[in-house]
């Protein structure tokens, strides 16, 4: 029988030989009797592209010589080497490479959430505890409970949730490339957390009184008109968008200016969403908020993005997406001097799909908020507590919308 074909990634037998430097000043095999001067290990291990390569290392000792080779053919692993992962690698390296992959054009994830799990993974994960352990030591269930368990006391269980997803991938990409065996995070329970108390209510829309006195009280508050959130807060509950889908209107997006600088009289915004495939979406505007926008038009142009950096008004700035959270940071101040702790940015979204769902339908509310399916309309954003009266005055020129697939766009 001949010998057995190494499959790949496979090494053959291991020699293990004494060597010593001969008269000519050559390493040659040490002589029976004689001290070893150093050892050779040498074996065969087969590539990925089918080859069979000799695969040698040096010892002073025959143990080194044997460890050195071994650890030889772990680094060897062709798949690890291609793509440049290691099971010895750190979970900070690891990452890092990770986000320079999902944050190439064209991937799957949208820009919204690869900022996020990139916000996430310098935040939660650079400076965690397992950031310096390598991928093999951090792939275990008892450290990756440890560490969740950890953030969800620190940052809240939303954090957790978002730390679980951003270190799982990383995993499942070095199992992916045979870094790493299996994702011990699928096996991982979630941290249990105590309930904070708040007063938040995400399922309360605002009546038409209080979107009126929220919206005059966003006109007339220091903080809103020295952080620009007065016409921000206006679109959000014109539009239902969510505010990091507003942060990412462009004037580009807003028919309001034609290619010559003329107005025109229709006020349609293109929203980009980041969640469905029915996200996607243009939005018949109001005319109160059409000539709101108008308004801000003619005062700051129509270059980049509509809601950029406040008190900058550069090139640069412009182009420049505002962070969500220091949004909402200074719009809670905003709510709480109005009356509404209850209340959040994403209540403008719940008042406006609530309010189309009783004046229209659930499908036209559907089509404004960006829901794949009506039924997570009704379910999600239908206050039933709240009398429809109204309603059309709110959102006047909501008819017609549909997502942008069935406009052919």
């Amino acid at each position: 029988m001949g010998r057995p074909r190494l499959t790949l990634g496979t090494s053959g037998r291991i020699a293990v030989t004494p060597q010593v430097v001969s008269d000519t000043g050559r390493w040659e095999t040490a002589p029976v009797g004689t001290k070893a001067q150093r050892w050779k290990a040498r074996t065969k291990f087969r590539d990925s592209d089918g080859t069979v390569r000799d695969v040698t290392k040096f010892g002073t000792t025959r143990a080194k010589a044997e460890t050195a080779l071994k650890a030889a053919l772990v680094d060897r692993q062709a798949p690890a080497k291609a793509v440049g992962l290691r099971p010895e690698m750190t979970l900070a390296a690891a990452g890092e490479w990770w986000l320079e992959r999902i944050e190439r054009p064209g991937g799957k994830l949208s820009p919204n959430t690869i900022k996020q799990y990139r916000s996430s993974f310098e935040r939660l994960v650079l400076s965690s505890s397992i950031a310096d352990l390598s991928l093999r030591e951090v792939n275990r269930v008892p450290v990756l409970e440890r560490y969740l368990q950890t953030v969800a006391d620190g940052h809240g269980k939303g954090s957790a949730k978002t730390a679980r997803s951003v270190v799982s991938s990383i995993l499942t990409l070095g199992v992916r490339h045979d870094v790493l065996d299996g994702n011990r995070m699928r096996d991982v329970e979630n941290p249990a957390v105590a309930p904070r108390e708040t007063t938040r209510d995400a399922d309360r829309a605002f009546t038409l009184a209080e979107l009126s006195h929220v919206l005059k009280v966003t006109r007339e508050h220091q903080t809103a008109k020295d952080y620009d959130l007065v016409d921000l807060v206006h679109f959000l509950a014109g539009t239902g968008a969510r505010h990091s889908e507003a942060l990412n209107v462009r004037w580009a997006d807003l028919c309001l200016v034609d290619a010559d600088g003329g107005s025109l009289d229709v006020g349609v915004v293109r929203i980009w969403g980041t969640k469905t495939t029915g996200a996607d979406r243009r939005v018949p505007m109001p005319a109160w908020l059409t000539s709101r926008l108008q308004v801000r038009s003619e005062r700051y142009g129509t270059d980049g993005f509509v809601f950029h950096t406040p008190g900058r008004w550069d090139s640069a700035s412009r182009e420049t997406v505002r962070d969500r959270r220091n949004v909402g940071r200074h719009l809670r101040r905003v709510l709480d001097d109005a009356g509404m702790p209850w209340a959040s940015a994403n209540t403008f979204r719940t008042t406006v799909g609530d309010l189309v769902t009783k004046t229209l339908s659930g499908t036209e509310a559907a089509n404004v908020l960006g829901h794949a399916r009506p039924s997570m309309t009704y379910d999600r954003y239908s206050d039933r507590r709240q009398p429809a009266a109204g309603a059309s005055i709110v959102l006047a020129g909501v008819m017609g919308v549909a997502p942008m697939d069935i406009l052919g766009e």
